[in-house]
């Protein structure tokens, strides 16, 4: 995902920093993000990771319990807010997601409900899924929310799917 030039916004539920780590080694200019604090701080960041789920380095932030997973559905705080003022004339790219998590269905359909209240993105599309080999059954399912489906060959290497995307977006 570092190859992604183009992204400067990139949302996980990962804990770890490799992410950023990679986008390092890519010499891009990186801020974490898994707080309400630290969004302040990264208004001029020229690339930020929002850790939906936090930080090995914030503990305190991280959903860890059943509890803290039901806070984080509840998709009311400042990161959501954040999320939502995004996608206000972007175009999302869902990478590594799959309907297999009951929560992560959730999440497409609240995203559904706001983009169904939006006007049109000017490309078109308003969310985009690289996905590994879908059946048919899983192309209906993201169809049925208007997430595009970019079919990738599983064995793919990260640069080739990079190179892939990038080119679409030109």
């Amino acid at each position: 995902m570092a190859g992604l030039e183009n992204c400067n916004l990139y949302y996980t539920t990962n804990y770890d920093d490799f992410l950023e780590r990679a986008l390092h080694l890519s010499d891009r200019d990186v801020v974490t993000v898994s707080s309400e604090h630290e969004l302040s701080q990264s208004l001029h960041q020229k690339t930020q990771v929002v850790k939906f789920h936090g930080d090995f380095n914030r503990p305190e932030a991280m959903v860890l319990t059943e509890s803290d997973y039901d806070r984080r559905m509840m998709f009311e705080d400042a990161l959501d807010l954040k999320m939502r003022s995004d996608v206000l004339g972007k175009v999302i790219l869902f990478i590594g997601y799959s309907f297999n998590d009951a929560n992560v269905a959730y999440l497409f359909r609240r995203l559904n409900d706001v983009f169904g209240k939006l006007p049109q993105s000017f490309v078109g599309k308003r969310a985009y899924i690289a996905y590994s080999n879908p059946s048919d059954f899983e192309r209906r399912l993201f169809h049925a929310r208007d997430i595009e489906v970019i079919s990738v060959d599983g064995n793919q290497r990260e640069e080739d799917i990079a190179g892939l995307l990038e080119g679409m977006a030109s």
